[in-house]
């Protein structure tokens, strides 16, 4: 049993450059379906629902090489069966070009030396097994490597697998397995001629007939710019030329600034407005204020969709903050006047300069006080006590009311323990005294922010609270 496999000489690639200049061209190319043909420096990325491509900006140099930019394409608008068999042909080329030839003669060699050591192996079994693995191995080859050498390779199968059916004859076995694996037959559609790389005039023209494919317009202006950079330098054998496309390019760019600065305004004044009515509450501005957007970008005829989608989703958060507020509003505005009543009945006892603050500053400081202003105090105590019972507590003073309460605890059991002390000249009992006193300050100084506090309207939601 004999088997030998030589990589033979190519003598041609796909029409057009040929496949020694394709290995050595970064230009792919991106087919659109409106029938434009994109020159693309290097490979593009697929993200999604959009297309990353380096866009040349300036002419090849003697190299090959051309300046480029990135830009953004709507995956849609691609016609990906054309692409991916042009990207594929290129590759192919560039695998002929660098590494092909000697790749393929290696491993055709590596599946001729299995065949030989299969002849070697004593067991039928063993050697169709082995026969078999190679097989696959060799059918796999093609696909791993961009079709190359994709005719050669299936020759090679259909050896291979009238060894195989002979050694299954000889072992005796029935039914023969016609095809292994996959056909690696190569493509009945011929591949893509691959394309010369562009001249300037070609890149310039690529340049303007892109704009409108780019939906941001900080892309569509830097991308006019360039192409007017490249007209400004173009040599003498395009001068006529790039002096008619230039006044084209100078009034599209005009033109995007132009809309720029309005769509600049129109987000500043939405903006300044927003934040004043929102501080107001007012719905109904705000929808307003929504609705003239839409109708100015109209006006506009809408080329800064992604402009004028960020801000009506600003003004749509800003909308639901200000139903917030105003809902708050509404809910304070409609228990005011308890809320007055309780704030008129507890403001009078906060006071510093009352008498009950006063005694339990000199209590604190086990400064005193004398009998007549530890008597003032009592009686502010008592009074604050039947207030206390007697008030009607709405929802929102609650907290504040058990406050109070707890503030009356200690500055009684502070005057108490203050007097007892007095009468058994007991420092440590003067000491307890102080603490207590110093708790019911404490709590009478926070009384005296919160309470006015419950008069204020409530401040703005901020933004995503609940």
């Amino acid at each position: 049993m004999a088997f030998a496999a030589q990589a033979a000489p190519r003598q041609s690639g796909p029409a057009g450059v040929s496949e020694a200049d394709a290995s050595t061209q970064p230009w792919f190319r991106l087919f659109l379906n409106d029938g434009q043909v994109l020159s693309l420096v290097g490979d593009f990325t697929r993200l999604d629902q959009v297309v990353m491509v380096q866009v040349p900006v300036a002419a090849p140099s003697e190299a090959g090489i051309a300046a480029s930019r990135t830009v953004s394409i709507p995956a849609a608008a691609v016609d990906w069966v054309r692409t991916d068999a042009y990207r594929e042909a290129l590759r192919r080329a560039q695998l002929e070009r660098s590494s092909g030839e000697r790749a393929y003669a290696a491993f055709t060699e590596e599946v001729a030396a299995t065949v030989r050591d299969v002849a070697l192996l004593p067991d039928p079994l063993q050697r169709i097994q082995r026969l078999e693995a190679a097989r696959v191995a060799l059918a796999q080859w093609p696909a791993t490597h961009h079709g190359y050498r994709a005719d050669e390779v299936a020759q090679t199968l259909s050896v291979v697998d009238d060894l195989l059916n002979g050694m299954r004859a000889a072992a005796g076995q029935q039914t023969f397995a016609l095809a292994l694996t996959s056909s690696a037959s190569p493509p009945l559609t011929t591949p893509p001629a691959l394309l010369p790389p562009p001249t300037l005039q070609e890149v310039v023209t690529q340049a303007l007939q892109l704009v409108p494919h780019l939906g941001d317009a900080a892309e569509r202006t830097l991308l006019l710019q360039s192409a007017e950079a490249m007209l400004r330098s173009a040599p003498e054998s395009d001068r006529r030329w790039a002096r008619a496309t230039l006044g084209q390019v100078r009034r599209q760019i005009k033109a995007e600034h132009g809309v720029t600065r309005r769509y600049e305004r129109l987000r500043s004044w939405m903006l300044d407005t927003s934040a004043r009515l929102l501080a107001m509450a007012d719905v109904r501005g705000l929808m307003r204020v929504r609705q003239q957007v839409v109708e100015r970008d109209t006006k506009l005829d809408g080329k800064r969709p992604d402009e004028v989608a960020s801000l009506l989703a600003t003004l749509d958060m800003r909308l639901e903050r200000a139903r917030r507020h105003r809902l708050l509003l509404e809910r304070w505005n409609g228990r005011q006047p308890a809320v007055r009543a309780y704030a008129a009945v507890v403001s009078p006892h906060l006071a510093v300069a009352a008498a009950l603050p006063r005694a339990l500053e000199e209590v604190k400081a086990l400064s005193g006080p004398d009998a007549g202003m530890l008597a003032r105090a009592d009686a502010q105590l008592a009074a604050a006590d039947d207030d206390a019972r007697r008030a009607e507590v709405p929802d929102d003073a609650r907290r504040s009311h058990q406050m109070w309460l707890s503030a009356q605890q200690l500055a009684r059991r502070a005057l108490q323990t203050r007097r007892a002390a007095v009468r058994s000249g007991d420092l440590q009992q003067a000491w307890e005294a102080s603490a207590a006193a110093a708790g019911a300050l404490m709590l009478l100084q926070q009384l005296r922010v919160d309470v006015p506090g419950l008069l204020r309207p409530p401040a703005l939601p901020a933004s995503g609270a609940p």
